[in-house]
């Protein structure tokens, strides 16, 4: 019931930011081409935490990563946007660095219908391929984001083998992302 509402209260924001368009062509279940982008702020503790342990955050692929309000903020360009499944695809991704310790993210995509963010990981510790990487909540500092991006147990054990810590949980709130559809990348 509860994830009803949110997803409910997700396709209405989605729906307010321009991804539902009102047309008189036939309707297209699918846009292939790049349609703007969503930001993702890193949570100040996070990054902190981040920054501390001398890990480096690079924007990869088309991304683009920049100081925003004291932490760190990356823009992925929107590639493809599926009503029909409920999904926002992306291009580009972010790798975080430490010595010769590396993961990647990449190929980021939105599924409002699981509430779970996925990508590809590849790194120091192997190609992982496809995974949940965070689960959607309700934002809990709107100033940063519209929604909340909660490390999966997935997400937390590769950060936490790939840099040699224990400092990742599942549950731990990542940061927090806006979807901008029709923005300018």
């Amino acid at each position: 019931m509860r994830s009803r509402r949110i997803v409910g209260g997700l396709i209405a924001l989605i729906t307010s930011l321009g991804l539902v368009a009102v047309s008189t062509a036939p309707a297209q279940a699918e846009s292939r081409q790049r349609t703007g982008y969503t930001q993702v702020v890193v949570a100040p503790a996070v990054y902190d935490l981040v920054a501390g342990a001398g890990i480096t955050p690079k924007a990869v692929g088309g991304a683009k990563a920049f100081a925003y309000k004291g932490t760190l903020a990356a823009r992925f360009p929107i590639t493809g946007i599926s009503l029909r499944k409920l999904k926002i695809r992306h291009t580009g991704g972010i790798s975080l660095e430490a010595g010769s310790a590396k993961i990647t993210l990449r190929k980021l995509t939105i599924d409002l219908r699981r509430l779970k963010v996925t990508g590809k990981v590849k790194g120091s510790i192997g190609n992982v391929g496809r995974v949940n990487l965070f689960t959607i909540r309700r934002s809990d500092r709107p100033g940063l984001g519209l929604v909340q991006l909660r490390l999966t147990a997935t997400a937390a054990g590769a950060l936490n083998s790939t840099f040699g810590v224990e400092a990742f949980s599942a549950g731990d709130t990542f940061g927090y992302a806006t979807p901008r559809p029709f923005g300018r990348f």
